[in-house]
């Protein structure tokens, strides 16, 4: 009756690690990345390369990959054990400090990259309006018209990247504020206020939970 029962823990122990590749490729990584960390992450004690290669079923070189990419986002350690001569591999099993940092590091170059493009997206439709201020022939009146309609969707949108660096914030303990301060901007109700920028006392860490954690 044990090895039926080596098998059931074995079956739920690969549903674990399937279950970990599918959701690291609903976030944007690959699914192996995230089967190697739910297989470290459910192996009682360190791995090295080549177990992980072996349990996984992957090459070589596909495993260093991941294990390096891992690394990176601090979601793989990288450890030694007494008596062994090869690198092994273990899981980090603060799944709070994985996701801020992903949230830290990936999704904030993406709200800042968004933010850049929108400024830029404004400045271009300004730089047209200018350039048709005053003209008075239908297809400048025309110009003017459409560029002054760009340059308000393009604003709304700048303050939707805007109040997404600032829910990030929030999130990561960076920020204390009222969300449905920005309902409006949300909903996109044009006759809303700007979003307010957060005062003094509440862009202040809420305390040492709450103060941003150096980089590695």
């Amino acid at each position: 009756m044990l090895p039926d029962l080596d098998a059931e823990l074995s079956k739920a122990r690969d549903l674990g690690i399937d279950t970990c590749g599918r959701i690291a490729e609903f976030w944007g990584f690959t699914r192996t990345m995230g089967r190697t960390f739910g297989l470290l992450y459910l192996s009682g004690e360190p791995l090295p390369q080549s177990e992980i290669q072996k349990r996984l079923g992957i090459s070589a070189g596909s495993a260093s990959m991941t294990l390096a990419a891992l690394g990176r986002w601090g979601v793989v350690h990288r450890v030694w054990v007494r008596g062994q001569r090869r690198e092994h591999y273990q899981a980090e099993t603060d799944f709070w400090k994985m996701i801020s940092g992903v949230l830290n590091e990936r999704e904030r170059r993406e709200i800042s990259a968004a933010v850049e493009a929108v400024e830029r997206a404004i400045a271009g439709a300004r730089g047209v309006q200018g350039a048709v201020k005053t003209g008075a022939t239908p297809t400048q009146k025309r110009l003017r018209a459409d560029a002054a309609f760009a340059i308000d969707r393009l604003t709304k949108l700048g303050e939707v990247c805007h109040l997404g660096e600032t829910m990030l914030d929030m999130l990561l303990g960076q920020l204390t504020l009222d969300v449905g301060r920005f309902r409006d901007v949300l909903k996109g109700d044009p006759n809303a206020p700007a979003a307010p920028a957060p005062s003094a006392a509440e862009a202040a860490p809420a305390g040492p939970a709450r103060e941003r954690k150096p980089r590695r």
